[in-house]
């Protein structure tokens, strides 16, 4: 046997692992042929013959479980290896129903092969698959729920002031899905928003909320003037839509609403795209649209997409916002976030200000943007147009 790096090359009859052995890698064929077969005593029960362009020996590395058959090559054949980290990182992103159909699979195919042995380890194997199932079971329900929510309009948006503090003035706001359920009534946010960003069915919910906010914009802006932005959060599976850009344009021309008075928020995962979110949010740019980095600092924050992308905003999560006056490494790091803001020639929107004392030592960093209960909580659109453009805030004692 020889190795060049990921490439192994295995003579005829060599046997690359037996049942039973640990499983550290996968193989896929790149020429010839292997035989999978199961050792009872010292007969040999043949399982597959495999060839060019297929993989085996994945099991092991999905279940943690000893290889389950032998592999012998039955020509000359080269195979790629394939690394634990390699596959399991694609498996523990798939969507948990693709990793329950694959784990029947695989318990099905090891308890035949245990039938052929005249072994029996199914119990570990029943229970694994039950808790598996359970799981995604559930968020199948939740996902015919949320599609039921969607086409019974249970969905509302909700909007929160962004205010400049300095002037106490409302200068826009940010859009906020909210689920009501006509039984339980409003459903946290918490129970669905990080889910639906990770189903398919976030691309039609994104296109109601995207219609049903450019439909409101214009109300805000009678209310407020014509300087109003609202800020409408983008999930990465909305940001690589194909239509992504397109069905934003249409809908500016059809509600008439003018894309610097709309900023797109997306999160710091949706950077680490590289080129590909460089690419859409110079796009978006182009067209007029505003860009704003969401929770910034709490995720993969990297410096070197930062500083490449053209981002207009960069808000500071309530997770820093709230240990403000209480943290003095924290203050720091706001600090730094808000210098580095201003040198790269972004404002900068603190979340989740709840207090005037967080207030006051944000405006005294230079940080005069802000959203939180200080100033109002997220409300429907006929709350939010009775609310004055000024509030009246005192300084903290």
């Amino acid at each position: 046997m020889s190795t060049t790096k990921k490439q192994i090359t295995i003579t005829k009859d060599t046997v690359l692992f037996r049942q039973g052995d640990a499983g550290d890698c996968a193989y896929v064929i790149e020429s010839g042929k292997v035989l999978i077969y199961i050792e009872k005593g010292s007969v040999e029960v043949p399982i597959a013959h495999i060839k060019k362009g297929e993989i085996f020996g994945e099991m092991s590395l999905i279940d943690n479980s000893p290889r389950s058959a032998s592999v012998r090559a039955t020509e000359d054949t080269v195979l790629n290896k394939i690394t634990r980290d390699q596959l399991v990182d694609r498996y523990q992103s798939s969507d948990q129903l693709v990793q329950l159909l694959l784990r029947v699979m695989m318990s099905r195919l090891r308890r035949n092969n245990n039938t052929l042995m005249n072994t029996n380890n199914s119990q570990d194997e029943s229970a694994l698959e039950e808790a598996t199932s359970n799981d995604a079971f559930g968020n199948i329900r939740l996902e015919n729920r949320l599609l039921e929510a969607l086409n019974n309009q249970e969905f509302e948006m909700f909007y929160q002031p962004i205010v400049d503090m300095e002037q106490n003035k409302i200068i826009g706001c940010e859009a906020l899905i909210r689920w009501k359920d006509p039984i339980a009534g409003y459903i946290s946010p918490d129970k669905f928003i990080d889910f639906l960003e990770n189903s398919s069915l976030m691309i039609p919910v994104g296109q109601w909320i995207f219609e049903t906010c450019f439909k409101d914009f214009n109300k805000f802006k009678d209310q407020f003037g014509s300087d109003f932005v609202m800020s409408i959060n983008v999930s990465g599976r909305q940001f690589v839509h194909q239509d992504f850009l397109i069905d934003l344009e249409k809908l500016t021309w059809k509600h008439k609403v003018l894309p610097k008075n709309i900023k797109l928020e997306v999160t710091e995962r949706v950077m680490m795209d590289g080129f590909n979110a460089m690419d859409i949010l110079n796009r978006c740019t182009e067209k007029g649209f505003q860009i704003s980095i969401d929770d910034f600092g709490t995720g993969f924050s990297s410096l070197q997409y930062l500083s490449q992308m053209p981002v207009n905003y960069l808000k500071i999560d309530r997770s820093f916002v709230s240990k403000i006056n209480s943290d003095p490494k924290v203050l720091a790091v706001v600090k730094s976030m808000i210098y580095m803001a201003k040198e790269l020639g972004m404002s900068i929107i603190a979340e989740g200000v709840e207090t005037a004392t967080e207030r006051d030592v944000l405006l005294s960093l230079d940080a005069n943007l802000a959203q939180g209960w200080l100033y109002c909580k997220a409300v429907p659109i006929q709350d939010f147009l009775k609310l004055p453009i000024h509030f009246s805030l005192k300084k903290a004692a």
